[in-house]
């Protein structure tokens, strides 16, 4: 079996956790991304600097170069609305990477979303095999693409070993390139630590998420390629959610002092997932090592990723 990984989207922050995780875990890793590679990135991978449909990457999975190659690349804006860049980037490009691993025989494991769901009943957890009568469905153009690409591995050859995280909300070091897509946990973090009023969607106070620290997700990726695992896709989150009233408790007790926040119209009221939670049962079934996530260990993640936003720290 060979000892290399390939990793796209290591310039990304589920990518670059992946990377470090891997060549940590003694794995030779290949680290892809169209921009430049972070230090930590360069420091422990060979890095390609280029996209997934570069011929030469995809003859090298071919070639059987790699055991398994982890896809973490795509477009993960929820607001794009470029339905063709995202059936080029998130679906078409990780399909052809796929057949170069159906032909090689390298496992195949690729970002999916939980925004696949859409909305669906409050204080439940969805499975992987909800329908219409559970969940809307996808609400914006990227959790379209998502879906899409669920549906082609669906229909991938039986020998392809591919699996797909339907990821909730990740969170942790480093997400803050993200921008305002970085989950609402970090940026409710970021903005308590530097003492600036918070702003909020005035109609989200009840809303809940399902945060996930990007640590375990990397960790995860890296037992399914040391764990057999029936092909197929799978939630990944904490199955314990997370109100947005209890993240500024948090923030408050983390500051020991009472927060300003601002309430604002929320213009995306109609697209907008006020639930997400991520029914665990398929992937505990299979991956026995699967961490154990709930409020408190959330909740002491976030504790540690304020103080290293309250020390200064990217």
């Amino acid at each position: 079996m060979p000892d290399e990984i390939l990793i796209t989207g290591t310039s990304g922050f589920i990518g670059r956790h992946c990377a470090i995780a891997f060549a940590r875990a003694g794995w030779k890793v290949t680290a892809l991304d169209i921009r430049p590679a972070p230090e930590e990135v360069a420091l422990c991978a060979r890095v390609l600097r280029t996209d997934l449909a570069d011929r030469r990457v995809l003859d090298d999975v071919r070639s059987g170069r790699f055991a398994a190659v982890v896809n973490q690349a795509g477009i993960s804006s929820t607001v794009e609305q470029d339905r063709d860049l995202l059936q080029r980037v998130n679906v078409d490009a990780p399909v052809a990477l796929a057949a170069a691993c159906a032909s090689s025989g390298a496992r195949f494991v690729y970002a999916s979303s939980h925004s696949v769901y859409g909305t669906f009943p409050r204080g439940t957890l969805i499975a992987e095999d909800a329908g219409a009568d559970r969940c809307s469905g996808p609400l914006n153009p990227y959790a379209e693409s998502k879906l899409r690409l669920d549906q082609e591995m669906a229909r991938a050859p039986e020998h392809l070993n591919r699996v797909g995280l339907r990821y909730t909300n990740v969170f942790g070091s480093g997400e803050e390139q993200k921008g305002k897509m970085a989950s609402i946990l970090s940026q409710l973090l970021r903005q308590a630590a530097a003492d600036v009023p918070i702003r909020l969607f005035a109609d989200s106070l009840t809303a809940s998420r399902d945060y996930v620290p990007v640590e375990v997700v990397a960790r995860t990726c890296l037992a399914l390629i040391d764990t057999p695992v029936p092909s197929g896709v799978y939630n990944l989150g904490s199955g314990a959610p997370v109100s947005f009233a209890t993240l500024l408790e948090w923030s408050a007790s983390f500051v020991q002092a009472p927060l300003a926040v601002q309430l604002v119209a929320n213009p995306l009221s109609d697209r907008y997932q006020y639930w997400t939670g991520a029914d665990l049962t398929k992937l505990r079934s299979v991956l026995p090592t699967l961490e154990h996530l709930d409020q408190d260990r959330i909740r002491r993640d976030a504790r540690e990723l304020f103080d290293e936003f309250r020390a200064g720290k990217p």
